[in-house]
């Protein structure tokens, strides 16, 4: 299919297995037959280790896959990046911004009360502090 001069540039920040086969399958609906690429983001908290990274990029490596199986099902071009930060909601605004990303698009996952108390609230961070649109989609059944 021919591309236009029009394309809607998509960041698809995803954490894990589940994470990507909740939120591929979710967008794949909004996205597919539009002019549209799909940039995968994985990002690890914390610092790009010195050693090795095997286990890292074997983890992420199926995160990836599954997106890239997803959409390109669908013809939609897909890019993948993994990204370091110690802040990840940081982390995924930056890549945005790199990729000119004309939206964020994410499901929301579950965790308990006391986790999002514990962890880093990535979704607030986005969401106070995002450029373009913030689109949270709930997991395909």
């Amino acid at each position: 299919m021919p591309r236009s001069f029009v394309e809607i540039d998509v960041l698809l920040p995803l954490a894990d297995r589940t994470d990507a086969r909740n939120t591929c399958h979710a967008a794949l609906p909004y996205l597919e037959g539009k002019d549209c690429r799909v940039h995968v983001l994985h990002v690890v908290h914390g610092v790009e280790p010195d050693g090795d990274r095997g286990p890292i990029e074997d983890r992420v490596n199926e995160v990836f896959d599954i997106a890239t199986a997803c959409f390109d099902a669908a013809d939609i071009p897909v890019s993948t990046d993994i990204r370091y930060g110690k802040n990840v909601g940081r982390t995924i605004l930056d890549a945005a911004d790199n990729y000119s990303a004309d939206a964020i698009v994410l499901t929301p996952r579950e965790r308990s009360i006391w986790r999002r108390l514990l962890s880093q609230n990535v979704l607030a961070t986005l969401a106070t502090n995002v450029d373009q649109p913030l689109i949270i989609i709930p997991a395909a059944d």
